[in-house]
């Protein structure tokens, strides 16, 4: 069911961006898109981590992002995703889904793989602007099947980077994983951050998007 940007804009205005009131911090385990999250959402820590409710600017061209600046306490520990909620605790039914930490500049974007990039293990993406050892996820577009060899909600490092064409491992430096059959996917760079004790994670105004791009 493809919508063109009205659509998406009145999906964002009406639907998800007005559900989505409180946002929260996530471990690098990958949050899923069941009911409830899986892995571990940051708790404790002086002060106290909790959920942040957020202000939504006006959806536009499909996306919709924060309005002012967010910032999170947190205790020690590697955080990998905002989590996205409709309460201010607990994890049974008010769950919404995630956007994945992207540093100064998120990455993301739309590869497929062919027949050729199946021989050769790469995804084809034009000036994808990702570079080897980064972080990524992929996700199905439009129901489409993924690249037969990749999984949604695997956390992959990017080898074999070139402008056009990107592998991925599943280690940093590691062997490209095997694409066996074509697909299609949308990409998110993950950047992880990493504290040795008590600190704060940032999100600047238009930094966590709301994105309706791939419907």
């Amino acid at each position: 069911m493809p919508l063109n940007d009205v659509g998406r804009n009145a999906a964002l205005t009406g639907g998800l961006g007005n559900a989505v009131t409180h946002i929260g911090v996530h471990d690098l385990t990958d949050p899923g898109t069941g009911t409830n999250f899986t892995g571990m959402e940051a708790t404790g820590g002086s002060p106290a981590y909790a959920r942040v409710a957020p202000g939504w600017a006006a959806a536009a061209s499909g996306l919709r992002s924060n309005s002012g600046a967010l910032a999170w306490e947190v205790p020690a520990g590697t955080y990998g995703f905002f989590t996205l909620h409709n309460a201010l605790t607990g994890n049974t039914n008010n769950y919404l889904g995630y956007i994945p930490f992207g540093g100064a500049t998120p990455v993301k974007g739309f590869g497929t793989a062919n027949a050729a990039d199946v021989t050769a293990n790469t995804v084809s993406s034009s000036a994808h602007g990702l570079s080897n050892t980064d972080r990524l996820m992929v996700f199905n577009v439009f129901s489409e099947s993924l690249p037969a060899g990749l999984v949604e909600g695997t956390i992959y490092f990017v080898v074999g980077a070139a402008t056009d064409t990107f592998q991925v491992a599943l280690t940093s430096g590691g062997a490209a994983v095997d694409i066996t059959g074509v697909g299609e996917l949308f990409f998110h760079r993950v950047v992880p951050e990493t504290f040795a004790s008590q600190g704060q994670i940032t999100a600047a105004a238009g930094a966590l998007v709301l994105d309706a791009t791939g419907v």
